[in-house]
């Protein structure tokens, strides 16, 4: 098993590049479309792109759409792109253009051109490595051709997941067949998403081709399918999860595909793609909808028939017929919608389809011709299966039902049903429909022409005027008989059982067609019928009761027959009634066989001898009706009814109505010619005698509502008849009802409703009655019929007039407080209490309501107002009750009345108001015999006067209630009232007469401030807000108003209102803490208002977080320059609390209750807050906005100055006490601070018009430290603040404040340093002014410090401006430095050399030679008088700019005429002043310094008599570690200038240098500095100056021979040697073995040998021996002559000179080894002597010398030496 080690390098491997593989680069070099490997591998990319570019020239003359890619792609620059190179962003973009161009040439691949493009991208951008699956996809419909097996061949080996299945085709290099390309989309969902994304951007380029989109919709198609297939099996979810997941990656490549414009070809394979997924899987409608509405709306032209066929099969998937409005709008557009549903249902089921289209077109019919044509074409089609069109027929024909009558779009519907009825198969279908839906198609005034009537079950009349005629007699097998009955009258009230027998053997001989021969039977006495009363009232009890439609028919025709046959003289007048009955039938068949009969009874001739049929009607004992005349019944029948007859038969509601206005004599009445009053008269009577006669009771009920008018005509009619009538039917026994409503088949509830129905509103009986009804006086057993009155009370309560609304209301009071446990009872009350409820009381009845109640609780008058003020709580008035069940019996009707004026909208009825209040100060009390605070109607009342109060502020004129206002009682409620709804309606209330009756509710106001600061603000709820913010809202204005008006002291006015606000503040919830006090803010008006809020808060909360966030929340609500005013007012109190003499902060902050220590204390609070918040970086930028805008910002300004100069007048009034003082300054900083730049300079401006000196350098010092925060890019910034300028150069000149002058120069320098270049003549202008006596020649260090320093500034913006002022001011700068150094003043010391370092820098030109002079001495002193740190880096910068900025020769020249002052000045001087040669030495140029070469000589002459100078100086003493740190800069400076020089230049100076000290002088010692440049010299340039020690050779020599003496200088002798030491190391060119230059130094040099000094041998003469003898190495006879010198030595006196030989010779051999070795037979008897010295250390040194020998050359020496 790998290891995870093996794994990442694996991993390393596959990604790896190969950059550094060259054979793996030739590789990939070689993958090619068009080459063999070996060819291509062989191509340079210059070759290759001359053949793809041909192609891609091609290719734009086929296309102009490649053109975009030859800047990219193909221009030249892309033979040296290399992608790997680019960086993830580059290659991003890369990848996008390429992407592009491949999906563009796809439809061209199998063209030459293409592919020699495409070879490109592939050799030279790796499109196959970096762009696989785009490449892929483009080739992959071209899968079968050799294209393909090309492209396969330079895929990577292991191709990513989605394209793994190409794996083994890679491998065999073959093509892949269609069947695996199907299996992969189908099993593989990488493969699957990853082409469809492809296949959407191809559509959004616009690329795409026939050949991509047939590939691309039959593959999805099979997919899909093969998708679905494999989840068929499994559970139902999974199944469920399955079809989800499909549509998540199908659907939005649909919406995205079909959104694009880009043919019908792209559309019509979406359209397959829907159809794989509609067919394949279960999906629900909304689905389905959302695929319908995505295809119609990418339909056009071209693919509509494509379009049809999927959408039927859509439409058969779907449950509901219904289709999309979008969808059935979009088809219903299409021209010959029907024609193409037929063309396509040769293809498909289109039934669903056409249905929804025929719903959609049935939607919109009534407006359009278009979709009435479209819906009558679908219909009369064959295209609908017989369900189907019969939902069609069922919604055209409800939709007709449900159509208002008489409108346009009733009468199309109507039109567009009769149209299809014309159509006997519709017809016959429409019947079937109507019938199964219970649709009268008469009553819709649809005629169908058909042989069988509606009802099978109907009688069948050749004619309305011919005889009956039955159906088929012989089919007949026996005739039904008549039972026997007794009855003379079957009207007749005890006829009831004998009806109910002949009708049922009637209603069987309608059923089976045997009407003629069963009325013919000589019991019912047809023959007699205008005789007998027999027949006929048979026939109108049959029509009139719940037989069924055909009986009814079959009876009202026989009855027409009867009239038609019976004589002339005959006057049927008495079945008037039962006919208008008939006409009102709910049957249409029915209404027309009364009109039928109403139109025969009418056109019978009046006789002259008539005989009123009836006689007895109602039985013995009923009397008899009321008798027309026969004229008056002719004129009822021609001119009421038979006008309207037809409009009676289409509504069965028309005839009652009809009636009544042809007989109130109404405009609305139908009537051909009105009938005069008498007439009428005698209708009403008659019709009222039948109703009140008549025992059937439908009739009675039907025939009622035409006695509903009132009038002089029915006055009598209805107080005589319809009265009494109603009042008996309510006085009947609930089981005589229950007898009769079920003998007629009705129910109780209809019954009693048509009996009511009878009374009018505006009629007295009627409404005394009504109250008789539900007060239990007529009648305690009808439940039904006291709902029936109580509803018939809420119908008629509207139109009830005032007098009798009062008594009714009042019963229905008294019931509703009725107690009882009755049902009966129980049922009043609630329905009397509903009643009250619902209907709208008046304000008489609402007084009286109240009336009753003081009555009732029978309460004294009570004191006088005024003395009912005085009276205290426990000594008022108590309510003479009797017991406690009065009490509660007086509460619940209190209760009751309130809550009904509750209901019926107060503000209606404001002649309540001072009942209202009565009640309410009423309740005081009453609350103490209850025990109870009431809070319930303390509510009730409060609530209703609110509303009251709002009507009287709308009606001015209204002022009679004002004196009613009981201020106290409500002041009372607040303060004394447990409950939190008591108090904030009293609180709501005492708002809204705040402004309407301020004199009467200011005095009272402090104690609902304390109350609100002390309970609502801390409530929790919204409502409690409310009431708080409407209590400020509308009091605090009044309140304000007021103290303005009277010219008080507004903070001190409402200081008891501002300390409960603040004192309740960390009680108040946060989320309403900020619009609270914002409206109280705004409302006492921000200018006053928001200063003493804050400061409240801060004296308070002063070490709160929360109370500092918050109040800046709360400025930041309001307009900026309310924060000005808030800050300006802030300040005010902060000053009276300062003050000796405290005003409003008394107040305020109870200063006067604390101890000095404690007033202090919140003073220092005060103040603290006001900087924190000033310091708040939303409230700068709320500031900010105040100057924004357009408008003049003059206040803002004039504000902000007086704010300043406030806090200065505060600052004056503590500067006694620093903390204090400290504050305001922090205060006046934060302050200054807040303005945007421009505005805070205008404001310093007007600040520097004052006198005060403070004032003056607040602003000025506010202008200074904005300045360092301006960005240069803020020009308005900076432009405000260089004209500034001016304002501080007159301070500067004018004022005489040394402090102003100094701040003055400090802002000018800031302004200056960063934005003098803006404006360099203003900086010009003032540069004069700093220049003279009012700044830089002040006799103030402080100011002569900033006037240098503001100098500096100066200089760096003028720059060559500024010559004109260096005659004055550097004299004056020299002599402060004089001072500075004298007295040792390290900031003017530091200023100066600021200010001259500058000018050197910037006019150095100008920096005259006098001036370096001086500049340097003065140096040097400063150096010598050991100042601080500071100074010295201020000392070193100002030489760093010399060395830079001034000419060579010209500090070279002032280097060497000051040399003898810096010597004079000690090391330090000394020191600097050669540092300063040094540096100069390194910043200069070649060419510089040659040119000044001469000059440098002549320095560096002087200066290597270093030595010289030092000793002759009497006043300072250097020693020997200084000496030698000033010779070691100075030949680093030689050294460093030899490095720029060359050698033509350098030789002369060096031989003169020589020649200057190489000659022994009399003190040698003068040398050591020369020897320690050869040192250095030699050392630097190694063999390059070797020659060079041609020069010094016979010096040094000499030099060697002296100083073997003993007391020679040990520091010279070192120097020396270590200068030969040097330059013998580096001897490259054998000058040193050249017996010229080796024998003059050889001898010399081994003599130090002789010396005494051990340690000076060991250090430095041996090794400088050595070095000699390594430098000689290949001269055997250099080496011969020096091992002569020392064997010579070894035999010397001197102990120490043979061991220094000794040692001598061990660093020789140990150098040397066997070349010096060679010497040793000479060196056996001096080494054989040497063992035997008489010096042990020689003996030791030798030993060790022998043993190293015998360690190089391997043998021991031992046999040699005896």
């Amino acid at each position: 098993m790998a290891t995870a080690l093996q794994k990442q390098l694996a991993a390393i491997a596959a990604s790896s590049t190969h950059q550094l593989d060259l054979k793996a680069q030739k590789s990939a070099h070689g993958k090619s479309l068009l080459f063999e490997a070996k060819v291509a591998g062989s191509q340079s990319f210059a070759s290759l792109y001359l053949i793809c570019h041909d192609g891609y020239r091609e290719l734009c003359a086929l296309d102009p759409r490649f053109r975009q890619f030859s800047n990219s792609l193909f221009s030249e620059q892309s033979t040296e792109e290399d992608r790997l190179q680019m960086t993830e962003a580059e290659n991003r973009k890369l990848n996008t253009v390429l992407e592009a161009f491949i999906t563009l040439v796809g439809p061209r691949l199998l063209l030459k051109p293409a592919q020699k493009a495409l070879e490109w991208l592939v050799r030279r951008f790796k499109v196959h490595e970096h762009n696989t699956e785009t490449l892929v996809f483009t080739y992959l419909p071209y899968h079968q051709t050799p294209q393909f097996v090309a492209l396969l061949s330079i895929l990577p080996p292991q191709p990513r997941h989605a394209l793994r299945f190409l794996f083994p085709y890679i491998q065999a290099n073959t093509n892949p067949p269609r069947q695996t390309i199907v299996y992969t989309a189908i099993n593989t969902p990488e493969f699957f998403n990853a082409f469809q994304s492809y296949i959407v951007r191809v559509l959004e380029s616009g690329h795409e081709s026939t050949v991509l989109l047939n590939f691309w919709a039959t593959l999805t198609y099979q997919a899909i399918h093969g998708i679905f297939n494999s989840a068929t099996s499994g559970r139902r979810e999974m199944q469920a999860q399955k079809t989800e997941e499909v549509l998540l990656r199908v659907l939005p490549v649909l919406n995205s595909s079909m959104r694009v414009s880009n043919g019908p070809e792209v559309v019509v394979a979406c359209y397959l793609m829907v159809h794989a997924l509609v067919t394949s899987a279960q999906l629900g409608d909304k689905v389905l909808d959302s695929l319908m509405e995505a295809m119609v709306l990418a339909q056009d032209a071209d693919s509509l028939n494509q379009c049809i066929l999927v959408l039927a099969t859509v439409a058969e998937q779907r449950w509901s017929a219904q289709m999309p409005n979008a969808v059935t709008k979009r088809l219903l557009r299409v021209p010959q919608l029907p024609a193409a549903l037929a063309t396509a249902s040769a293809q498909c089921s289109v039934g669903r389809l056409a249905l929804g289209c025929a719903l959609g077109a049935l939607r919109g019919a009534s407006r359009s011709d278009e979709k009435r044509a479209t819906f009558t074409e679908i219909v009369e089609s064959k295209l609908l299966t017989a369900p189907q069109a019969q939902i069609v027929l069922s919604t055209l024909l409800r939709a007709v039902r449900d159509s208002a009558a008489g409108s346009e779009e009733h009468g199309q519907l109507l039109e567009l049903a009769a149209t299809l009825a014309e159509d006997r198969t519709l017809a016959s279908k429409m019947q079937i429909t109507a019938k199964d839906n219970d649709i009268d198609l008469e009553s819709l005034g649809l005629s169908v022409d058909q042989s069988i009537e509606e009802d099978a079950q109907a009688v069948a009349f050749e004619s309305e005027d011919e005889e009956m005629v039955d159906a088929d007699e012989t089919s007949v097998a026996s005739t039904i008989p008549v039972p026997s009955f007794e009855t003379s009258s079957f009207l007749d009230s005890a006829a009831s059982n004998d009806y109910n027998a002949v009708a049922a053997a009637f209603e069987q001989a309608v059923s089976s067609n045997q009407t003629t021969r069963f009325l013919a039977s000589s019991e019912l006495r047809q023959k007699d019928a205008d005789k007998s009363n027999v027949y006929l009232t048979f026939l109108v009890r049959a029509w009139c009761t719940s037989r069924s439609a055909p009986v009814r028919v079959a009876a009202l025709r026989a009855t027409a027959s009867t009239i038609k046959r019976a004589a002339a003289t005959a006057d049927f007048q008495h079945i008037i009634p039962y006919l208008l009955h008939a006409l009102g039938d709910t049957s249409s068949l029915v209404r027309r066989s009364a009109a039928a009969c109403v139109a025969t009874l009418s056109k019978r001739s009046a006789s002259k001898t008539p005989k009123v049929w009836g006689a007895g009607l109602y039985g013995k004992g009923a009397g008899e009706p009321f008798e027309l005349k026969t004229d008056d019944a002719a004129t009822f029948l021609t001119s009421v009814l038979t006008p309207v007859l037809e409009e009676c038969v289409m509504d069965s509601k028309f005839v009652m109505a009809g009636v009544r206005d042809a007989l109130e004599g109404s405009q609305s009445a139908k009537s051909k010619q009105s009938i005069k009053a008498p007439v009428r008269t005698a209708v009403l009577g008659f019709l009222a005698s039948h109703v009140s006669a008549t025992p059937l009771l439908k009739v009675r009920v039907n025939v009622l509502p035409v006695f509903t008018f009132s009038g002089k005509i029915s006055a009598v009619v209805r107080s005589d008849a319809v009265i009494p009538l109603v009042q008996q039917w309510c006085a009947l026994a609930a089981s005589d009802v229950a007898t009769k409503c079920a003998d007629e088949q009705l129910s109780v509830e209809d019954a009693d409703k048509g009996h009511l129905n009878a009374l009018m509103a505006k009629e007295a009986k009627s409404a005394q009655l009504l109250g008789d009804v539900v007060s239990g006086s007529i009648n305690k057993e009808r439940v039904a019929l006291i709902a029936a009155a109580f509803d018939q009370i809420n119908a008629f309560w509207p139109s009830f007039k005032s007098d009798l609304k009062l008594p009714l209301a009042q019963a229905m009071l008294d019931l509703s407080l009725k107690e009882s446990t009755e049902p009966f009872d129980q049922l009043c009350r609630e329905r009397a209490l509903e009643t009250l409820r619902n209907v709208k009381l008046d304000s008489p009845t609402l007084i009286a309501f109240l009336d009753s109640v003081p009555s009732a609780l029978q309460m004294p008058e009570g004191p006088p107002s005024k003395k009912r003020r005085r009276t205290s709580r426990n000594e008022m008035a108590r309510v003479e009750v009797s017991s406690t069940d009065e009490l509660q019996r007086l509460l619940r009707r209190l209760t009751l009345v309130l809550e009904l004026i509750e209901g019926s909208t107060p503000g209606q009825h404001p002649d309540l108001f001072r009942n209202l209040f009565n009640v309410f100060g009423d309740l005081q009390p009453l609350k103490q015999q209850s025990g109870s605070e009431l809070v319930y109607l303390q509510s009730m009342i409060l609530g209703a006067l609110t509303p009251m109060v709002n009507f009287f502020k709308e009606h001015p004129e209204v002022t009679d209630y004002q004196s009613a206002v009981r201020a106290d009682l409500l002041i009372d409620a607040i303060r004394h009232s447990t409950s939190p709804q008591v108090q904030n309606s009293a609180l709501l209330l005492i708002s809204n007469l705040a402004t309407w009756v301020p004199d009467l509710i200011l005095h009272n106001l402090m104690p609902i401030f304390t109350f609100i600061g002390s309970t609502l603000l801390r409530q929790q709820d919204d409502y409690s807000a409310q009431v708080v913010d409407k209590t400020i809202s509308r009091v605090v204005p009044q309140l304000a108003a007021s103290l303005r008006a009277k010219h008080k002291n507004f903070l001190t006015g409402v200081s008891d209102l501002l300390l409960s606000f603040t004192a309740a503040f960390e009680h108040i919830p946060l989320h309403r803490r900020l619009k609270l006090f914002s409206e109280l803010a705004r409302t006492l008006g921000p200018k006053d208002s928001l200063s003493a809020i804050i400061a409240l808060l801060a004296d308070r909360y002063h070490n709160s977080k929360t109370q500092r966030r918050f109040s800046t929340e709360l400025l930041l609500v309001f307009d900026p320059i309310h924060t000005f005013d808030a800050f300006k007012g802030y300040l005010d109190l902060a000053v009276d609390a300062a003050g000796p003499k405290r005003k409003v902060s008394d107040t305020l902050f109870g200063l006067n209750e604390k101890k000095p220590a404690e007033v202090e204390s919140a003073i220092q609070n005060l103040l603290v807050c006001l900087a924190d918040l000033a310091a708040d970086d939303r409230l700068r930028a709320h500031v900010t906005r105040a100057f924004r805008r357009k408008s003049d910002n003059s206040r803002p300004r004039t504000v902000f100055a007086s704010i300043v100069e406030v806090t200065i007048q505060l600052s004056k009034q503590v500067a006694s006490t620093p903390k204090l003082y400290e504050c305001c300054s922090r205060v006046l900083a934060r302050s200054l601070d807040l303005l945007p730049t421009t505005e805070l300079i205008k404001s310093a401006e007007l600040l520097l018009a004052k006198t005060d000196a403070q004032v003056q350098i607040a602003a000025i010092k506010s202008v200074q430290v904005r300045a360092a925060s301006v960005v240069q890019n803020d020009r308005h910034s900076v432009h405000a603040l260089v004209s500034f300028l001016p304002s501080v150069e007159n301070v500067l000149q004018q004022s005489k404040s040394l402090d102003a002058k100094i701040i003055s120069v400090s802002c000018i320098d800031s302004i200056v340093e960063r934005f003098g270049k803006k404006d360099a003549s203003a900086v010009a202008s003032v540069a004069q002014t700093i220049a003279g006596p009012q700044s830089l020649s002040h006799s103030d260090d402080r100011l002569r410090v900033l006037s240098l320093l503001c100098l500096t500034s100066i200089v760096d913006v003028l720059e060559d401006e500024f010559i004109s002022l260096l005659p004055s001011v550097l004299p004056v700068a020299f002599d402060y430095l004089s001072k500075a150094i004298v007295e040792e003043n390290v900031g003017l010391h530091n200023a100066v050399y600021t200010l001259i370092s500058d000018i050197v820098e910037r006019l150095g030109y100008m920096f005259s030679r006098e001036y370096l002079d001086k500049a340097l001495r003065l140096s040097h002193r400063s150096a010598a008088a050991d100042l601080e740190e500071a100074c010295d880096e201020s000392r070193r910068a100002f030489y760093q700019s010399v060395s830079e900025h001034l000419g060579a020769q010209e500090v070279f020249a002032a280097i060497q005429s000051t040399w003898t002052h810096a010597v004079s000045q000690g090391f330090d001087a000394s020191l600097e002043h050669l540092e300063l040669l040094r540096s100069t030495v390194h910043v200069q140029t070649k060419a510089k310094l040659i040119k000044s070469s001469s000059t440098l000589f002549n320095l560096i002459l002087s200066t290597l008599n270093l030595r010289t100078a030092i000793t002759s100086q009497r006043d300072v003493e250097f020693d020997d570690e200084e000496v030698e740190q000033l010779e070691n800069t100075l030949v680093e400076s030689v050294v460093a200038m030899v490095l720029k020089l060359n050698d033509a230049t350098f030789r002369p100076f060096f031989v003169q240098l020589v020649d200057q000290e190489g000659p022994i002088g009399a003190k040698p010692e003068r040398a050591i500095t020369f020897y320690r440049f050869l040192a250095s010299f030699f050392d630097k340039f190694k063999s390059i100056v070797t020659t060079y020690s041609s020069y010094v050779i016979e010096h040094v020599a000499k030099l060697l021979e002296q100083l073997v003496s003993e007391d020679a200088s040990s520091d010279l002798r070192s120097v020396v040697l270590s200068a030969l030491q040097k330059t013998f190391q580096h001897d490259q060119d054998g000058f040193w073995q050249a017996p010229s230059h080796y024998g003059v130094i050889m001898k010399p040099l081994l003599k130090l040998l002789t010396i005494t000094a051990a340690e000076d041998v060991t250090t430095d003469v041996i090794p400088t021996i050595t070095e000699l003898a390594a430098a000689s190495a290949s001269s055997l006879d250099n080496h011969r002559e020096m091992n002569a010198v020392l064997l010579k030595y070894m035999r010397d006196e001197e102990a120490h000179t043979r061991l220094a030989t000794v040692l001598c010779e061990q660093s020789l051999t140990k150098r040397l080894g066997e070349e010096w070795l060679g010497l040793l037979p000479e060196m056996l008897p001096f080494i054989s002597e040497l063992r035997e010295d008489d010096d042990e250390m020689v003996e030791r040194e030798t030993q060790r010398w022998i043993s190293s020998v015998e360690e190089i050359l391997g043998e021991d020496l031992e046999g040699m030496l005896q």
